[in-house]
């Protein structure tokens, strides 16, 4: 029962999340060559519950698709303060563009570990980016990912988060 309350939790974030970003003038948002973005979210799997994300993407030249590193660092105990650190490479590819605003699809791979505990893991969801200001390369991006890993048993971890970014 707590599992099924905490996704419902967690979807009902991400629809806050994207109902909150920015929603002046719809338009299609390029982004730069370089995007660097950092920001937080909730895991329901987490103790804490919330995470943080790191974030580097680079436009694949003549695409609508992205090539990016991931870092997650999800809290695993507080006592002695103990993450799970997940890295990963993947693409994010635009996959629709709904009222305006491009959808892209995250799916990244990699390696897990947890002190001595290493594995594997991936990733996978939607993101959804806002530009904040027109003359400016800020951006707001609401997301919905899902999280697998071999380290902790935890799981698939579905995450609703933001992160902030910015690009040249």
């Amino acid at each position: 029962m707590k599992t099924i309350l905490h996704s419902i939790l967690c979807v009902a974030l991400a629809l806050c999340a994207f109902a909150c970003a920015p929603v002046a003038k719809a338009q299609t948002v390029t982004l730069p060559a370089n995007f660097y973005a950092v920001g937080a979210s909730y895991n329901p799997s987490a103790s804490p519950t919330f995470a943080g994300t790191l974030l580097y993407a680079k436009a694949l030249a003549g695409s609508n698709t992205l090539a990016f590193t991931v870092v997650d660092v999800v809290p695993v105990n507080v006592k002695t303060l103990t993450v799970s650190t997940n890295i990963g490479l993947g693409v994010a590819a635009k996959v629709a563009t709904i009222a305006g605003h491009d959808l892209y699809a995250p799916t990244s791979a990699g390696i897990s570990y947890t002190g001595a505990n290493t594995g594997w893991n991936w990733t996978t969801g939607v993101a959804v980016p806002f530009k904040v200001n027109p003359a400016k390369s800020y951006y707001v991006v609401p997301s919905l990912r899902v999280l697998k890993t071999s380290v902790g048993g935890t799981g698939y971890q579905l995450i609703p988060g933001v992160l902030f970014g910015w690009g040249q």
